[in-house]
């Protein structure tokens, strides 16, 4: 029934699609359970984090719906114009995993010159954040996204390069997407991440206030491979 997708178009959105189809030709229908992350990656012959992207996107479209512990159903059998393909914003064109690619590339060398560069204006309006976020208890979910991005942000200003700043902006207003908020929610809901992000967060900190360069490098690539591990690889 799931076909492998050609690999030439946005992936996740070909999953989509292919799922849409399925429905439309009632192969899928409302109440239905679509096999697990694991099965759907062998079947269309792609990443988890690909698979996962698509389920996020649908969940948005408000054609499936994930149960914790039961699994994702088809919740809504429109077809054709009447999918809320809309619920999708331009951002979403830019799949979480490419954002984590290139925070991967560029965070922890913006770090790195941040350790060297930061003034004690900058040192003190990132202690600011983090205070105002070591007070959010674990159902403050949205507002600790919220102070999340700044921090990264104050690091990214804190490197004293304005190229450097403008990617760093690019990359954060991608945040902001739909699909971004909708994985990254899910994924903070699990017990005890928030609180390992704000421990993470002030040993990147701390690193930075101590100019240590070569750590402040290698706590930010740590951190942001923990938060993607979480996102994209949870075991089900």
């Amino acid at each position: 029934m799931f076909k492998e997708v050609q690999k030439n178009r946005k992936l996740y959105m070909l999953v989509v699609e292919q799922i849409q189809a399925l429905i439309e030709d009632e192969h899928l229908k409302c109440g239905d359970k679509l096999p697990s992350e694991r099965e759907l990656s062998q079947k269309f012959g792609l990443s988890r984090s690909t698979v996962r992207e698509a389920i996020s996107a649908l969940e948005i479209m408000k054609i499936v719906e994930g149960r914790p512990g039961l699994g994702t159903f088809i919740t809504d059998c429109k077809t054709g114009d009447d999918y809320y393909i809309d619920e999708l914003s331009e951002a979403d064109a830019i799949s979480p995993s490419e954002i984590f690619e290139a925070r991967l590339i560029l965070e922890p060398q913006i770090a790195k010159l941040a350790a060297m560069r930061a003034t004690n204006e900058d040192l003190e309006n990132m202690k600011n954040i983090l205070d105002q976020s070591e007070l959010l208890d674990e159902s403050q979910l949205v507002e600790f996204e919220v102070l999340d991005g700044k921090f990264h942000d104050l690091i990214a200003i804190a490197a004293h390069n304005d190229v450097l700043n403008k990617f760093s902006n690019s990359i954060s207003n991608l945040r902001e997407s739909k699909l971004w908020g909708n994985m990254k929610y899910k994924s903070l809901r699990k017990g005890g991440r928030a609180s390992r992000y704000k421990v993470e967060h002030r040993e990147i900190y701390n690193a930075l206030k101590n100019r240590d360069f070569t750590k402040a490098e290698a706590l930010t690539k740590k951190h942001l491979t923990d938060i993607r591990r979480d996102i994209f690889e949870d075991i089900e």
